[in-house]
This record gives structure tokens, C-alpha cells and sequence, in this order.
């Protein structure tokens, strides 16, 4: 059986071809692909970049760390490096999601890993300290593209009921790596040097985009977007097949279902200015909001604890081995998302967790320093509540919220709006942690997660269990 078979027996074979080509229907087939290896195998290749660009930001602070003791760098450069790092996320999700929605996903996908490879591999011989934060730069342009490149695209691959499970798997594929990070800074850095870290997460990449060509096939959505109907439909059929060849029955299509909004119409316009179209502008609002709430408190959280504790008397090596602890708090909270994110709400998910996160981090800030206990398991919960929210926002909502004329470059203006919060905070941070102490961080955090929640309460659009093309209907028609 080579195609499955679709109501509309009234239709000529013709008409049925054609509806089962369109944009509509190579969506609608998606749809109904039952759970399975096919998914699998693209979220694992979409994973397996996440995890190689997630790697190089935890190997970041040991390595910056051993220039400054060796003197080949200072403070002042540290803090550029860091800059540098952020400004390239910023320029690169940008760039990747033009790149994304007018050339393709996979060749948006391979250009960003490519060139974080190879700049990762030249920053390793870099002679001087000013050349390693120009070489990081362009590192940051790939990471900042990789990143929304993959959370973005996922959704177009995967069946509505069962788009957050994959979405939070691919999430925790990608937060496996803060523990082999800080593994290799421990064992690398102290006999090899820095340079090595740089060269083996670069021949990671590497590996990474190679399979990543080998394997990836283009989304069918998006092929269909451009008016490439005839590969859209054998990669769909690849897919069917693969199913049909395992014994699992497809469900029917019904083609009179289809057959008022599947029309071979010319791609439609889609630009920057969609994102800020009457329709989508609310939607647009909500989810950057989603991602600058994330990226302040990762950015706080994962930056800031060690220096709290030893501002308020901790030993280093003590301040290092509690935030250790309170980080095995990420996975966990990314493993019971997969468990649940397709059981509530996106929007309600995520004003729930950031009033939570607002309250338990507060009350973290209050407990006395001599209480271990205390401050591990309430940072332990923290870092749960954080990492089941962050991969909720940009990894499920994300993927969700924007047509797929205009999806990656959604995802990256999201994400470059997100990326904000880590070039502003530090200064407000650091301000208020010198001048009021840790509980006045997190009551301002806390006071500005508030606000965010609201403002997705009040323009975010629920997404569970809708296809995309639900969720984004009529949205890029007021642009044409």
C-alpha cells in the first residue's frame, strides 16, 4: 500500500491529488502521524545541535576563569568576552530567522552550526584576548541562530496532541549538558588548557552538521509555504510509508474537510511587519515577554548564586558545590514537563510558574546562610520551576505561536527580545546586590516576572492541542 487512503470518494483522482499536495493537506497529513520513529529521529537531530550550542555556554565561566588567573585577560575583558557573547545570540537569531524562513530550515540550521564550528575551532588558536572576543562573537552568531533554528522548527514536524512532549524532550536533551560542562572544565582545563575545550566542542559541532546533512529532512510545511508542493509530499510520504511499513493503520483524511481552504495559491507575503500585524502584534508581545522573563532568571540564577554566597561569607569552593546542587533542579523540572505540557495550558502554565518562581526565589533570598540544608532544597525547587517554565516558553509556546510563512523569524526576534534581559540585568543587578543585598534582587525579579505573567495573560493565545495552522489562521492576510 503505497498511500493511505481519505474521505471524499466523490472526487476525481486529480482533485484528490491536488488536495492531498496543497499546503492544507501535506499539513493535515502531518497531523495525523502517530507518534513514532520519524519524529524521533528529528528531534534527536535538532537535539543533538541544541546540546553542542547549550555545551559552549556552561564551558564559558571556567574558561574565562583560567584566562584570569593565568593573566591573559582581565576583568575588564572577561566582561567583553561576556558582552560580546550576548550581542552575537542577539544578531544571530535575527539573521537565522530570515535566513530560516527564506531559504529553509535545514539550511539555516547547518549555515549557524557550520559557523559556530568552525569559529569555535579558530578561536582555540586565537593569540591574544582581543582576538578571542572578536572570534566569539561571530561563536555567538551561530549559537544565537542554532538555538531558535531548532526550538522553532520542531513544531512544524509534530502532531498537535503530542508537540509539547517532543518539545520538552528536546529541551532536556540540550540541559544534559550543564553537568558534562562543568565535568570538562574540572578535568580539561587544568591538564590541556581552554584551547581544548574549544577544540572538542568544535569537532562535536561538527559531527553534529554532518549528520545533521545526512539526516534532517526540510520541513514538508514549510516546502509547501514556497509553493514546493512536489517534495513537501514525498517527504510526507516517506514518513506515511515508514508508519505503514511498521503495520500502524494512518488515520483517514477527509477531503471535503479540506477542500474549501486547499487552493495551489501563489506563497503568500510574509516580512518583518507580519510579526506586528493587528492579528499577530498581541501574540508577538507575549511570547518575547515569555522569553526576556526566562532569560532574566536563568541569567540570575545561574550567574549570580556564587557570587551571592561568597558577598555574604560563603567559602568559593562551598558557594560552587550548592549551586551544583540547586542545577539538578533543571532536568528534573524539563522531565516532568515532558510528563505534563501536554496536559495544561501553555498560557496558564506560564503564568503560574513565573508566579511561583517570583515567590520561591524570593524566599530563597531570606534564608540564613548557615542553613545548607534550607538553601539547597528551596534552590533545588527554584531551578525546577525555572527550567519547567523556560522550556515551556521557548521551546513549546514558541514553536507554536507564529504562521510558518514567518516562524523562525518570530522565533528569532522572540528570542533576540529575551536575549535583552542578558545584556541589561547585570548592571541592575549588580547595583542592587552591592547596595541592598540578594533579597532585593529577587523582589525587583520577582516584581518584573509579575508584570510579564500579566502581559501574557493579557495577549498571549492558548495553543494546547491545536494545529498550527488553528493557531495562526488569517494572520499574514492582513499583510498582503
Amino acid at each position: 500500500m503505497d498511500t493511505p487512503s481519505y474521505h471524499g470518494e466523490r472526487l476525481s483522482s486529480t482533485e484528490k491529488q491536488a488536495i492531498r499536495i496543497s499546503y492544507p493537506g501535506i499539513a493535515a497529513r502531518l497531523d495525523r502521524l502517530p507518534s513514532g520513529t520519524w519524529h524521533r529521529k528529528v528531534m534527536f537531530l535538532f537535539g543533538g545541535v541544541v546540546f553542542c550550542d547549550c555545551l559552549d555556554m556552561y564551558v564559558g565561566g571556567g574558561i574565562l576563569a583560567q584566562l584570569l588567573q593565568n593573566g591573559w585577560s582581565t576583568v575588564d575583558l572577561n566582561a567583553v568576552f561576556a558582552s560580546i557573547t550576548m550581542i552575537g545570540y542577539l544578531l544571530g537569531a535575527l539573521f537565522a530567522g530570515y535566513l530560516g524562513d527564506r531559504f529553509g530550515r535545514r539550511k539555516s540550521l547547518l549555515f549557524s552550526t557550520m559557523l559556530f564550528s568552525v569559529m569555535t575551532f579558530l578561536a582555540a588558536f586565537a593569540p591574544t584576548m582581543e582576538t578571542l572576543i572578536v572570534m566569539r562573537g561571530f561563536m555567538g552568531v551561530g549559537l544565537g541562530g542554532a538555538l531558535p533554528g531548532s526550538y522553532g522548527a520542531l513544531s512544524e514536524y509534530t502532531p498537535p496532541l503530542v508537540r509539547g512532549r517532543y518539545a520538552s524532550w528536546l529541551g532536556l536533551i540540550g540541559n544534559f549538558s550543564p553537568p558534562l560542562g562543568a565535568l570538562l572544565t574540572v578535568l580539561v582545563i587544568p591538564i590541556f588548557g581552554w584551547q581544548a575545550i574549544f577544540i572538542g566542542i568544535s569537532l562535536i559541532s561538527l559531527l553534529a552538521w554532518f549528520i545533521l546533512w545526512r539526516y534532517l529532512p526540510e520541513s514538508p510545511r514549510w516546502l509547501a509555504s514556497k509553493g514546493r508542493y512536489a517534495e513537501a509530499n514525498e517527504i510526507v510520504l516517506s514518513a506515511e510509508r515508514g508508519f505503514l511499513q511498521q503495520g500502524i493503520e494512518l488515520p483517514e483524511i477527509d477531503y471535503a474537510a479540506l477542500l474549501k481552504t486547499t487552493q495551489q495559491e501563489p506563497a503568500k507575503k510574509a516580512n518583518w511587519v507580519s510579526l506586528f500585524s493587528k492579528r499577530m502584534v498581541k501574540q508577538t508581545i507575549a511570547i518575547s515577554a515569555a522569553l526576556f522573563a526566562m532569560n532574566l532568571m536563568v541569567y540570575t540564577i545561574t550567574n549570580w548564586t556564587p557570587t551571592i554566597f561568597v558577598l555574604r561569607g560563603m567559602d568559593t569552593t562551598m558557594s560552587i558545590g550548592i549551586t551544583v546542587v540547586m542545577l539538578l533542579g533543571a532536568p528534573f523540572g524539563i522531565f516532568l514537563l515532558s510528563i505534563f505540557a501536554d496536559k495544561h495550558d501553555r498560557k496558564k502554565g506560564l503564568i503560574v510558574c513565573l508566579f511561583l518562581l517570583a515567590i520561591f526565589a524570593y524566599v530563597w533570598s531570606l534564608i540564613p546562610m548557615d542553613n545548607i540544608f534550607a538553601l539547597m532544597s528551596v534552590g533545588f525547587i527554584v531551578c525546577a520551576i525555572l527550567y519547567y517554565y523556560a522550556i515551556l516558553a521557548c521551546s513549546v509556546y514558541l514553536g507554536e505561536g507564529f504562521p510558518t510563512e514567518i516562524r523562525l523569524r518570530g522565533s528569532g526576534f522572540a528570542h533576540a527580545i529575551g536575549r535583552l534581559a542578558g545584556i541589561i540585568s547585570p548592571y541592575a543587578i549588580a547595583f542592587l546586590l552591592q547596595s541592598y543585598g540578594a533579597p532585593a534582587v529577587f523582589l525587583t525579579n520577582g516584581a518584573v516576572l509579575i508584570v510579564l505573567a500579566i502581559i501574557i495573560g493579557f495577549c498571549g493565545e492558548e495553543t494546547r492541542g491545536k494545529s498550527l495552522e488553528e493557531i495562526n489562521k488569517g494572520i499574514l492576510e492582513e499583510t498582503n
